[in-house]
């Protein structure tokens, strides 16, 4: 078995990786000392016999480098006194010379001490994070002043874009989401948010472009001014409370743009996963609701998903039937990208369908798009006729 000799290049690159860890600045913002001991192997006498030269070499390469190793004097029956390598110590002065970072600490220190000075609640901050300050050194200071602009002014209800921070560009935050995120969750006190769906604009106050709802009114007794085919911004449409009786909701484009006219009805369409942004529109609770979707993990995925926010959402054209009459049009899905967790608002017969698609029942990640689906007269007279 070869030797595992830690050789100056080894030695560096331990150092550097201790480096990253930042530990060093941890160590200073708790005013610890930080010292670095890295232990040699101790060399048995067979060992250097059988490997004499690289050993020669390997202690040569030591001596020659910029570490200062501390030598130990062992005493072998056969080879006599030899002086080998035992232990290299660090303190952190030392630490960062070896590695040339002398400067680039101390900078980090000021922004250190003057950012606690600024904010004390930060002192927890870089004792739980202390890498955060090498990664964002050169912007730290702008960090600063938007996490106190946002201080002195929690719902400032303005556009990112509009907001007036001098020395901060209007794009700087847009950028810097999840990082100023950390610094106000700290000063805060509260957890850190969830920063998909305009997740950090509405935590402070900011105002966003809302998604907009696109839908169809499927009876003309019901087009407003006319128009059938709409698009509203979200706070519109919650206001909207269609007289409409029944809701259908389809995740494809297509789909809606070519669903039938159907009495006292309207089609909701192109959301997908943003059926999120349907949750909080109250007057859906009092409609008759249908859910269409691909035949797929993540069709049932989202029926699910929109089942919860409305129990009484019933599922179209994701059954055993659409199933068998479609397989010839069935794809693949993504093997890295397949829905595999647990569904919790499915029914019986929609969670067997669900768990065959996970288990490869119909075809290997057996999928069908609800654009490819053949919408047979009959059937789509009697779904009709079903839904009436």
């Amino acid at each position: 078995m070869p030797l595992k000799l830690q050789t100056p290049k080894d030695l560096n690159k331990k150092l550097t990786s201790i480096y990253t860890q930042a530990q060093h600045i941890k160590a200073y913002v708790l005013e610890e000392d930080f010292n670095i001991e890295i232990k040699f192997k101790r060399l048995s006498e067979k060992e250097i016999e059988q490997n004499f030269e690289e050993i020669r070499d390997w202690i040569e390469s030591l001596k020659q480098s910029s570490f200062d190793v501390d030598f130990q004097k062992i005493t072998y029956r056969s080879l006599g006194e030899q002086f080998v390598p035992k232990v290299l110590v660090f303190t952190r002065e030392s630490f960062l010379k070896h590695l040339g970072k002398e400067n680039i600490f101390k900078r980090h220190i000021q922004l250190i001490d003057k950012s606690i000075e600024e904010f004390p609640k930060l002192k927890r901050l870089f004792i739980e994070k202390p890498k955060l300050i090498m990664e964002y050194d050169e912007v730290w200071e702008r960090l600063l002043l938007v996490s106190a602009y946002f201080i002195a002014h929690p719902k400032p209800n303005v556009y990112m874009r509009e907001l007036e921070i001098e020395g901060v560009d209007t794009k700087f935050i847009e950028s810097h989401k999840k990082v100023l995120d950390m610094i106000l969750s700290t000063l805060l006190e509260r957890e850190m948010t969830k920063l998909a769906q305009h997740g950090f604009e509405k935590c402070y106050g900011l105002k966003y472009d809302l998604p907009s709802i696109r839908f169809r009114i499927l009876d003309e007794s019901y087009y407003l001014a006319g128009l059938s085919d709409i698009s509203l911004p979200l706070d519109e449409f919650m206001k909207l409370d269609s007289a409409c009786e029944k809701v259908f909701v389809t995740e494809n484009k297509i789909n809606g743009l070519s669903f039938p006219n159907i009495k006292s009805a309207m089609v909701i369409f192109g959301l997908g996963y943003g059926i999120e942004s349907l949750k909080d529109v109250v007057w859906l609770r009092e409609k008759k609701l249908y859910y269409w979707g691909d035949i797929d993990t993540h069709g049932f995925a989202i029926l699910s998903q929109f089942r919860s926010y409305f129990p009484q959402t019933h599922s179209i054209f994701m059954d055993k039937q659409t199933i068998a009459e479609n397989k010839n049009m069935a794809t693949q899905e993504s093997i890295l990208k397949r829905f595999t967790g647990k569904l919790d608002f499915l029914n019986l017969d929609e969670q067997k369908i669900f768990n065959d698609l996970k288990e490869n029942k119909y075809a290997d990640r057996f999928r069908v798009e609800q654009e490819r689906i053949t919408l047979k007269k009959n059937r789509l007279c009697w779904e009709k006729e079903r839904i009436q």
